[in-house]
């Protein structure tokens, strides 16, 4: 069944869909301002609960109601694992204070209890950035849910995970510099490898734009976990604790970066899609055949989109790439970054090892580029589907978003100066000490 826009604003559950939107971001808002972490916990779940309904919310096609259903089923159980992890951190600290239980942390935070706790808490909020293993929900979801609803879960939602991660990571459970930091990085650094290497061999296989699009999601998640892991690197481990924390809020900042403009390309191929549902199924990569000659202005824009997931300069997601990529391996030279300017006798086996999470998104970013590069071929190069003929029927509210998805994607790929003083302010206001 055609699936428009019009279908989710413009029907009699009209009232309900903008409903859904607000709650959703108002538990946004919670995560980021919250300051006890049930409260960040709360707005998870505020957000998380607006989603499982929106996946489901256009109800007139089953595989909707399925995907939402799994979607809230997945999502509970890695909720759940996450308030057992809460109680367990409250069991220790006896508050959920984040000045408490960061306290508590630099007293005994590699005691047992709190390393198991934080452990379960991290299952909750792998299951929000899509991490693997948490992720298998994710691209039923997203394939299942109307495009502007998935752009949602690509975008807002997956930020909100990660900004609720970092607050976790960062203010509260952020050893000193020792031995004992090394565990924690080990495991985000694996995760994050994972996490992108899996997401980018899916998207591989996919015949569905949706489905690749959540994969591609996945694979970002990984990119992100890296940068978190790298931002831990300099105050976890003990090689790089006399190092200073310019490096970190460079991570930081180009995380945060990443994060806003990842908004404008990855949400405008969302809206493409749902210009495309309004004319039929755009649950097949062939359904995308002939938009060029269709639709220039839309093949062009989605063309644009992709090339940007896949990092190509001058675009906004090349420049968001290459600065967590240079974050990481700023945190990974240290101190002995200038000996290496200057030509001395260093090796590999003298740089921090996080810098393999640089060369692996390198080389993860070459992986993509043959999926987003399918898409285009299927656009320019493929003859269109039987009965798929003509302009597409989307009114020109959509049109336009896409437009200012486009723009924002080609000027803050030259421009993003003023973005970027924006995110490092934001990144100097973490609650944190960088000096």
């Amino acid at each position: 069944p055609k699936l428009s826009t019009d279908d989710l604003y413009n029907n009699r559950r009209q009232a309900d869909f903008y409903i859904l939107m607000l709650t959703c971001g108002l538990g946004m808002s919670v995560v980021a301002l919250a300051q006890d972490l049930f409260v960040l916990f709360i707005g998870l779940e505020l957000a998380s609960f607006s989603t499982y309904v929106l996946v489901a919310f256009f109800k007139e096609t089953k595989v909707g109601t399925e995907a939402g259903m799994k979607y809230f089923i997945v999502g509970s159980v890695a909720s759940g694992i996450g308030l057992y992890g809460l109680s367990m951190l409250y069991l220790w600290a006896g508050s959920l204070q984040f000045e408490v239980l960061a306290s508590q942390f630099a007293i005994d935070g590699t005691e047992p209890l709190p390393l198991i706790a934080m452990g379960f808490v991290l299952v909750g909020f792998g299951f929000k950035v899509s991490a693997a293993p948490f992720h298998f929900a994710a691209p039923d979801a997203y394939a299942g849910a109307s495009s502007p609803v998935a752009g949602i879960l690509a975008t807002a939602s997956k930020a909100m995970g990660v900004i609720g991660l970092l607050r976790m990571l960062l203010i509260v459970a952020s050893p000193e510099a020792s031995e004992d930091g090394t565990v924690w990085l080990t495991l985000l650094g694996v995760l994050s490898i994972v996490t992108m290497t899996w997401g980018n061999i899916a998207a591989l296989g996919s015949k569905n734009p949706k489905r690749m699009l959540a994969y591609s999601s996945v694979a970002h998640a990984g990119y992100m976990l890296a940068a978190i892991t790298a931002i831990g690197a300099w105050n976890w481990d003990a090689s790089l604790a006399g190092d200073g924390g310019e490096a970190a809020v460079a991570v930081l900042t180009a995380l945060i970066f990443h994060l806003i403009v990842l908004v404008a390309f990855k949400l405008g191929a969302f809206l493409v899609l749902s210009i495309l549902e309004s004319d039929g199924d755009a649950s097949r990569l062939s359904s995308l055949g002939g938009l060029a000659k269709r639709e220039p202005f839309l093949a062009v824009a989605m063309f644009i989109f992709m090339i940007s997931l896949a990092g190509v300069p001058p675009l906004a997601g090349f420049v968001s790439k290459l600065l967590v990529i240079m974050g990481i391996v700023k945190v990974a030279v240290g101190e002995i970054g200038a000996e290496i300017m200057a030509g001395g006798d260093l090796g590999l086996s003298d740089v921090h090892w996080v810098w393999w999470l640089a060369f692996a998104m390198v080389i993860n970013s070459a992986i993509s580029m043959y999926y987003y590069l399918r898409i285009g071929v299927v656009m320019f190069f493929d003859e269109a589907e039987e009965g798929r003929t003509g302009p597409l029927p989307a009114g020109w509210q959509v049109r336009f978003a896409v437009l200012a998805c486009l723009m924002a994607t080609l000027f803050l790929g030259v421009a993003g100066d003023k973005l970027l003083e924006i995110c490092e302010v934001a990144a100097q206001s973490l609650n944190y000490d960088w000096d």
